[in-house]
């Protein structure tokens, strides 16, 4: 990054994530039995990685990619094994490319002065209801889809599958409104994952 370094809240957030995993991994499971799960080292490394994704995201810096891409490959993998396959083909299907066509398009974009921070823009009355419009019609159809298909936590996971890639869109070509998304997701995830 040119102009721009991680500030101490930066810091907080990814050490703290990864604190709170291995307090979770002492306290929670036994570390002996954390350390020697390969679960366990995929889901953690993946939870920094993506906090790390999202504070460079945060800040405009087209690097948020390179670790996006990581934590999707890790993520995938984990959603295959629990058989959430609407997170798996999101992550995998979706966030996996969209990560090199969201470097390429924040690259085209350019970037506010002298710092590489992307110039981000809102949507338009008119594009948050085609957004919220389409939304609503294709979580209908991926409910029916995941339904065939066997997956758990139908609703949920379809909820979820269709606003990351409404988010992720949104994040590519740089609108705020994305940020009020993935929190959203945020929330349903963790409720997702608790159930």
């Amino acid at each position: 990054m040119k102009n721009s370094v991680l500030n101490i809240f930066d810091w907080l957030l990814i050490i703290g994530t990864f604190v709170s995993t291995m307090c979770f991994a002492i306290f929670g499971i036994g570390i002996n039995e954390a350390v020697s799960d390969y679960d366990w080292w995929i889901t953690s490394i993946a939870a920094v990685l993506n906090i790390i994704c999202v504070v460079l995201s945060a800040k405009g810096s087209s690097l948020n990619f390179i670790f996006g891409f990581i934590f999707n490959l890790m993520y995938t993998y984990y959603c295959i094994q629990t058989h959430h396959f609407g997170n798996a083909a999101v992550y995998g299907l979706v966030f996996l490319p969209m990560q090199i066509v969201g470097w390429l398009q924040w690259k085209k974009l350019g970037t506010t002065g002298d710092s590489d921070q992307v110039a981000a823009k809102r949507l338009s009355r008119k594009q948050a209801l085609v957004v919220c419009a389409s939304s609503v019609v294709i979580v209908i159809a991926a409910v029916f889809i995941l339904n065939a298909i066997g997956g758990r936590d139908v609703l949920l996971d379809s909820v979820l599958m269709v606003l990351c890639v409404i988010a992720q869109v949104l994040l590519t070509f740089a609108f705020m409104e994305q940020w009020y998304l993935w929190i959203f997701i945020n929330v349903l995830t963790i409720s997702m994952w608790a159930v």
